[in-house]
């Protein structure tokens, strides 16, 4: 497990004290988890094309799929929507992006995604992802 707001990682199983501002609260992120971030906006169309941060937390095997839609309508119902399976191998310190699967009319043709490894590791590469399935190394 990981301190969301300070990147230490935690065996399992135990009691974790410590102090939050008033802006924080207790978060913990499991070991292998993908976590896509975007830029703070206040309405769907304010940012568009804003990068995504993808934080990987080491230590497990971990998945998560991307979903993308308009961010207004149901249209996703009737197929409107793209998906975007990333993959974390642990063993080889490997984010496995898969090609874009599916599309809408306002969808983000290319968009820089800076990958981060997180824990203490210091490591960040930044790509531009246009749909097609992606390696990134991170070690």
């Amino acid at each position: 497990w990981y301190d969301y707001w300070t990147g230490q990682r935690h065996a399992g199983g135990r009691d974790v004290t410590r102090r939050y501002a008033i802006d924080e609260f207790p978060l913990f992120v499991r070991a292998g988890a993908i976590v896509p971030m975007g830029a703070a906006i206040e309405h769907v169309h304010d940012k568009p094309d804003a990068p995504y941060e993808i934080r990987v937390y080491p230590g497990a095997n971990g998945r998560f799929t991307l979903f993308e839609d308009d961010g207004e309508t149901y249209r996703y119902e009737a197929g409107e929507r793209a998906v975007v399976d990333l993959r974390w191998d642990e063993a080889q310190h490997t984010l496995h992006i898969g090609a874009r699967d599916g599309a809408f009319p306002t969808m983000v043709a290319e968009r820089e995604w800076r990958v981060r490894l997180m824990g203490g590791r210091g490591v960040e590469k930044t790509l531009i992802y246009r749909g097609q399935a992606l390696t990134v190394r991170l070690s």
